[in-house]
């Protein structure tokens, strides 16, 4: 093999630490910029770790070369047992009973829910409200997820313990903590143990209801059902971890693309205007129906570009298991890596204007031709189970809201990184009623 992966010029003794722990997005995007695509950073607490930039890499790790790129242990740390994190076997048999309630006609059924759900909480609003974007879209996507997957439906002004513990398992990934050994007990960390010391209680509390009391058809039940067939195909500790992480993968992360979506819709007057005229012409006074998605368009595009200017997942990390060239350089076994998706969807080379909200560059192209740089929902056999369920949410989503409310930004957007992408406090808005 050839020689190793460049390095940016760092610090003594701390490496790269003070640039990825205070503005790791900037950082890369530098690196990019000044090293290439593949390159070396340390950083105290982590080591040597590896960034790969480009869409081949993205294929290579995730597609043609994925055995060489396994889970790392923050993974198994963070999600358990659960499908994220889980590999072989294990992983065969979670998705097996999984991927049902996934599939197109499946998450069709859930469209009516999720637009119920949705109203129920924008009722409340009126003209002159200050709310906070974020906030509301991620109550709104732990509400659809609850709904539509568990059966449970969250009372609008409680179940905040249950609330706050979906919100703070991003914890764990926090910048804080990534200079500091993993026994260190920092507050983030704190937060994150805490988080998943209530979402534990509250799968075995729903897990408890399925076995005594009538199941229905949700994704809970399925799985109670498919450890007690003659299969047995889950142990209760996968059930546990399958609910966190589908807390996880689908609440912060679509919340995170509708919270992107509402900003630029706010802070741009003409794509708003055609936003809403796209409403009007295809749902008058009511709301959307699933019947509606496939005309709503420039909703879609709206949700793409989201998606591309702010993956919710910046970075998909893994672990060499063997030695392996990437673009000519040599990565040992046993090394982390990390794929930036954020660095990628912000390239010149895939995108004009990249770091512009342009929803209108998904006219001249869409997702599919865009191959392995537009990748927000990683790619492979462990592409995401929930990608189209998410794709809907957000359409019905933004279009339930964008019929009633038009929404004002209140403040500029900076990102801060955990797990994924989020923004650097609540992104207040105004509410005006259409």
């Amino acid at each position: 093999m050839t020689d190793a992966p460049p390095s940016p010029e760092g610090y003594p003794l701390v490496g790269h630490t003070p640039n990825y722990v205070t503005d790791a997005f900037g950082f890369i995007e530098e690196a990019v910029g000044t090293v290439g695509d593949c390159f070396r950073v340390t950083v105290l607490g982590v080591g040597d770790l590896y960034v790969l930039a480009h869409p081949d890499y993205i294929e290579q790790a995730l597609v043609s070369e994925r055995a060489a790129f396994t889970k790392g242990p923050d993974f198994e740390f963070a999600f358990g047992d659960g499908i994220i994190s889980v590999t072989g076997e294990a992983w065969e048999r979670q998705r097996e009973v999984l991927e049902s309630f996934f599939y197109p006609a499946r998450i069709r059924s859930y469209a009516e829910e999720m637009v119920a759900l949705t109203t129920a909480r924008i009722e409340r609003w009126e003209s002159g409200d200050r709310i906070s974007l974020h906030e509301q879209a991620r109550a709104l996507a732990l509400e659809n997820l609850m709904g539509t997957l568990f059966d449970r439906r969250l009372a609008l002004d409680g179940d905040e313990r249950l609330r706050r513990a979906a919100n703070d398992l991003n914890a764990w990934f926090e910048p804080s903590s990534w200079a500091l050994p993993g026994w260190v007990p920092t507050p983030a960390r704190r937060r994150f143990k805490r988080a998943r010391a209530t979402l534990q209680d509250e799968a075995e509390r729903l897990i408890a209801e399925r076995r005594e009391g009538e199941r229905g058809d949700d994704l809970l039940s399925a799985l109670v059902a498919a450890q007690e067939s003659d299969e047995g195909t889950l142990t209760d500790a996968e059930i546990v971890d399958q609910v966190q992480t589908m807390l996880f993968a689908g609440h912060d992360t679509t919340g995170l693309a509708m919270t992107y979506a509402l900003y630029h819709l706010g802070r741009a007057p003409e794509l708003r205007e055609r936003f809403h005229a796209e409403l009007d012409a295809v749902l008058g006074d009511r709301d959307p129906t699933l019947s509606d998605v496939s005309e709503l368009d420039v909703t879609e595009r709206i949700v793409n570009e989201a998606l591309r200017l702010y993956p919710p997942i910046h970075t998909i990390p893994r672990r060499t298991t063997r030695a392996v060239e990437v673009g000519g350089y040599r990565i040992p076994a046993g090394e982390t890596v990390h794929l930036s998706l954020y660095a990628v969807h912000r390239d010149a080379r895939y995108y004009d204007e990249p770091s512009a909200f342009r929803p209108s560059r998904w006219l001249e192209r869409n997702p599919q031709s865009a191959g392995y740089a537009f990748a927000p929902f990683g790619a492979g056999p462990r592409v995401c189970l929930g990608r189209r369920f998410a794709l809907l949410e957000a359409t019905l989503v933004l279009a339930t809201i964008g019929r009633r409310f038009e929404l004002d930004p209140q403040s500029s957007l900076s990102l801060e990184p955990a797990m994924t992408t989020q923004p650097a406090g609540e992104v207040p808005a105004i509410v005006s009623e259409r």
